[in-house]
């Protein structure tokens, strides 16, 4: 199968693939994305019905506070007022004075303007009870009794919103807005209020409008339905609409519930603390669901096509093109090993970096094919010439050796011939400080003795120096022989401390010996090893200030292990390499504050290793070192 079929059946799987996606995926995510949009416009709107509805009850309040305000309401002289304490339906009649009758004109005429009132009415503190028009029974009524009544009187110079209640006079579920009556001196006198029946407020919300199509709904806020279209709903509880959703419904103050066949999105109002919601179908999500099914669809199958003409236009001159010209070209070379073909590299990206790796590639194989060539006829020249070669190489490198080994000899006989002679004269400067030193050729005065122990010191100085080279001259020449002899190692640690312990006691360091028992003997030079030692605990003190040094000896089967330790400055851990190379020094340059040759350490390790041991150290800067010298065990004294 060719790559352009290939490709087109790969884009239709692709296509067929992304439309089933979008079948199972879709609808799920976009029935919560619709319900977040609706529910979110709902509640909206819900909030702007609310402004309003708040802004309905607020208008209300300060027009029964305006009508509080008039003076004729507000006289303090209620004698004659209609009461109706004592009040029989029998026997009651009306009988108005010209000053309640201009009352009840104003209570009347607020009435008239206020469609959504269904009642004025003022209540006076000697049981007066004054209304816009007449009760429908005259009926025994007290209205310092009533919780309008009372609500008023509990928030003076408020205008308060009493709850919802079932009017006396009438069938009807009120919601009252009173306000008190005072007197010129603010003595309360009465209560004034105008009710706005349940039926009124169910008109107004209509006025509204409706949110998503759905059926409003009002309730207090212990869900007593305040309005609904559902006149029969009205001051019924919304858990019969609700079940076991209402405890949610009145603990939260806004969301959505949903129902057997619709969705609840409800909002509390801040300012009433009432709740109003709307009833949206599930009907209405699913359309909205479809619609945009369809919408995604046609724009997700316009997409694919689109994209697969210009993808297949753009693959086949980028891609399938380039890639059939290299496949033809490897072809011919795979069949006829010609590599003189003619490869084009004027493509860009990935295929273009193909054919010019390829045409490298070709190249270099070409380039190898001449070099091998080349290096084969060299070959065989060079084979035809080899014996000759072979001897010339031979006669240089014994020229060389001669020439090295004269070197080696000469150096040595130099070293040897220096050490000797620089020995002598410094030994004679040795003796005769010493002479000088002890008086013998008359007294000195300190500054005298101070200069003289200055010389004497330098010159042993040199001297350790000199025998230093001459045994590392030996070591490299191969002429330094050691005694093979059994070695008393305690004896020879005894010795070294009492020789280190002036220095050490010079220092006030704490200088400990340790050897365990059974340590036994070791093999080797005695002299030797115990120039090893000496060098290592020399050391030890001179790098150590405070603390103490500590020579120990242990033995493990057929191996000695000897330790100096010391609590001195210590070694980096990149410096350690450096200790056992011949004249080198962790401590360099012209400001160094420790004196030495360098030699001393390598002298030690080329000595240990002559003797069939070993020589390792482990420091850390500021915790001190621990040298470690392991020798054979005498196996005749063990």
């Amino acid at each position: 199968m060719k790559l352009r079929s290939r490709v087109l059946i790969l884009y239709f799987c692709i296509a067929l693939l992304v439309l089933v996606l979008i079948g199972v995926v879709l609808p799920s995510s976009l029935h919560k994305q619709n319900l977040d949009s609706v529910s979110e416009t709902s509640i909206a709107q819900l909030r702007h019905i609310d402004f309003a509805l708040s802004r309905f009850i607020a208008e209300a309040q300060y027009d029964v506070l305006e009508l509080s305000l008039n003076d004729k309401v507000r006289a303090a002289n209620d004698t004659g007022f209609t009461n109706f304490l004592n009040a029989s339906e029998d026997t009651f009649r009306y009988s108005i004075s010209d000053r309640e009758q201009e009352i009840i004109d104003i209570l009347q005429d607020y009435q008239t303007s206020h469609p959504y009132v269904s009642s004025v009415y003022m209540g006076r503190e000697n049981g007066a009870f004054v209304r816009s028009y007449p009760r429908a029974r005259p009926t025994a009524y007290d209205p310092r009794d009533r919780p309008w009544y009372l609500l008023a009187k509990e928030h003076p110079g408020t205008v308060a919103v009493t709850e919802p209640y079932q009017s006396v006079t009438t069938p009807d579920v009120n919601i009252g807005i009173v306000t008190p009556l005072t007197d010129r001196n603010g003595t309360m006198i009465g209560v004034i209020g105008a009710d706005i029946t349940l039926v009124n407020l169910t008109r107004y919300i209509s006025t509204v409008g409706s949110v998503e199509g759905g059926e409003m709904i009002l309730t207090d806020r212990n869900g007593t339905i305040l309005a609904a279209r559902d006149q029969s709903l009205l001051f019924s509880g919304i858990g019969d609409i609700l079940k076991d959703k209402t405890g949610t419904f009145l603990s939260t103050d806004e969301g959505v519930l949903v129902l057997n066949d619709s969705y609840l999105m409800y909002s509390t109002s801040p300012a009433l603390g009432w709740k109003i919601g709307t009833f949206v179908p599930f009907s209405t999500i699913e359309q909205r669901i479809n619609e945009s099914i369809l919408r995604i669809l046609l724009f997700v199958i316009l997409a694919l096509l689109l994209l697969s003409i210009i993808t297949l236009l753009v693959l086949d001159f980028t891609v399938i093109r380039p890639i059939a010209n290299l496949t033809g070209v490897s072809r011919k070379i795979a069949e006829t090993g010609d590599l003189d073909q003619t490869i084009g590299t004027e493509g860009a990206g990935e295929i273009g970096t193909l054919a010019r790796s390829f045409r490298a590639m070709v190249e270099k194989i070409r380039a190898e094919k001449t070099g091998r060539e080349r290096a084969l006829a060299e070959l065989e020249a060079y084979r035809d010439h080899l014996e000759e070669i072979v001897a010339e190489r031979t006669r240089e490198l014994a020229v060389a050796k001669e020439a090295a080994e004269s070197a080696d000899r000469l150096k040595s006989a130099f070293l040897a011939t220096m050490s000797h002679e620089l020995r002598t004269p410094l030994n004679s400067i040795i003796g005769f400080s010493g002479i000088l030193g002890q008086e013998l050729a008359g007294p000195l005065n300190d500054e005298q003795k101070k200069q003289l122990g200055m010389v004497s010191e330098s010159a042993e100085h040199l001297l350790a120096l000199i025998n230093d080279v001459l045994d590392i001259s030996k070591i490299e020449a191969g002429q330094l022989t050691l005694a093979s002899e059994p070695v008393d190692i305690a004896a020879v640690i005894d010795k070294v401390v009492r020789t280190m312990q002036p220095l050490a006691d010079k220092k006030r360091l704490a200088l400990e010996r340790t050897v365990a028992p059974g340590s036994g003997t070791v093999r080797g030079d005695a002299r030797r090893i115990e120039q090893v030692l000496l060098n290592l605990m020399s050391n030890a003190i001179k790098f150590t200030e405070s603390g103490r040094v500590t020579i120990e000896s242990t033995r493990n089967d057929d191996r000695i292990t000897i330790r100096v330790m010391d609590t001195g400055i210590g070694i980096r851990n990149e410096d350690l390499d450096k200790l056992f190379r011949p004249f080198s020094q962790v401590d360099t340059g012209l400001t160094r504050q420790y004196e030495g040759t360098g030699l001393g350490l390598s002298i030690c390790r080329r000595l240990v290793d002559l003797m069939g041991g070993s020589i390792t150290v482990e420091s850390a800067p500021g915790r001190g070192s621990t040298f470690t010298v392991t020798l054979p065990a005498d196996r005749g004294a063990a």
